[in-house]
């Protein structure tokens, strides 16, 4: 037992000792956003935030905290913040139920056309035939989020037999996925940002009356390169005007990049056109009380060439992205609906 508790203190003491090191690092890229600042100033500035606050150098970068006061700070949800609501916003079983994505894709089954196999309990003769019936798929970890472990698995790529290997591989050491039919974008939207699939994201909160707010609405982008749209993974995020249903302003990438074109097919976003948008919103304000105890969630949609597809729902919806479309820090609008 004592070594157990001296290995706990260790880690401790190296993941506060690892934070402070990037910290310090992290100051040379803030210093550059606001070079009045002294280095020590802002090291000592993101060490607070993330203490007291649970901003972390995401948080710290994307709200631009070195332009904000202090009060404005406090309004902001942080990554600590965020899975606060989650807890608050949510019950454990329908949080396991949005975790795992063959249990949401079974619940939400109405609104999603692609094919889909969960290679739980499936025999590898039974995930190989599925794979060569849909030609081209993607296998994504069956409990993971962020974009991370996703890769694609296409019959008529040269490297077919050695992916196909590296997911056997996978499932035999015990890890499991979902496997889905590739969908594409309608052509709008692929013209705009070709080689991922371009999601729209809508934030909703059911306050405690179950009365309906949509927090956020945006378009998620690749870069023209990555297989993903997702914000943490090279991907970037542009703001929409619901009321217009159109792109407002420019769109943001990680650590402060920002885009008034996209990088690889030149489109100017502010004023760009989502086609369907309506449709996004009336889908989203029924399928919000299938499970009226998920409160606070960030539905993906893909808008395609056969109309609108449910991808998934996350819980909680990232802090950052849903606060870039707000302008402002939403926490205590959270807490008035908690």
């Amino acid at each position: 037992m004592n070594a157990i508790v001296r290995k706990l203190k260790l880690y401790r003491i190296s993941t506060v000792l690892n934070y402070c090191r990037n910290s310090w690092d992290n100051s040379a890229f803030v210093i550059k956003q606001c070079p009045s600042k002294s280095r020590f100033s802002v090291f000592v500035d993101l060490l607070y935030w993330y203490i007291f606050y649970g901003n972390d150098f995401n948080d710290y970068c994307t709200f631009t905290f070195w332009n904000k006061s202090i009060a404005e700070r406090k309004a902001y949800i942080s990554l600590r913040r965020n899975d606060v609501l989650r807890y608050a916003f949510s019950t454990p079983e329908v949080y396991e139920l949005f975790l795992d994505k063959a249990k949401f894709n079974q619940r939400f089954r109405k609104y999603i056309n692609r094919g889909w196999l969960t290679t739980v309990n499936k025999s590898w003769d039974e995930i190989v035939k599925f794979i060569i019936q849909y030609r081209d798929v993607i296998a994504k970890p069956l409990k993971d989020y962020g974009g991370h472990g996703v890769f694609r698995i296409c019959t008529s790529s040269d490297n077919y037999k050695y992916v196909l290997d590296i997911l056997e591989q996978k499932i035999i050491t015990g890890e499991q996925f979902i496997i889905e039919e590739i969908i594409t974008n309608c052509e709008k939207l692929k013209n705009l940002a070709p080689g991922s699939l371009n999601t729209i994201r809508i934030v909703t909160v059911l306050d405690r009356e179950k009365q309906l707010h949509i927090l956020a609405a945006l378009l998620r982008m690749g870069n023209g390169v990555a297989l993903t749209d997702n914000y943490h993974d090279g991907g970037m995020v542009c703001v929409i005007d619901s009321e217009k249903s159109i792109l407002k302003g420019d769109a943001y990438g990680m650590n402060c990049a920002r885009y008034e074109v996209h990088p690889y097919s030149h489109i100017k976003f502010d004023g760009f056109i989502i086609p369907h948008f309506d449709e996004c919103i009336s889908i989203i304000k029924k399928i919000v009380y299938y499970e009226p105890d998920a409160r606070y969630v960030g539905w993906d949609l893909a808008i395609t060439q056969n109309g609108i597809e449910l991808l998934e729902g996350n819980i909680p919806p990232g802090e950052d992205i849903t606060q870039i479309a707000s302008g402002c820090g939403l926490w205590y609008k959270m807490q008035a609906w908690k």
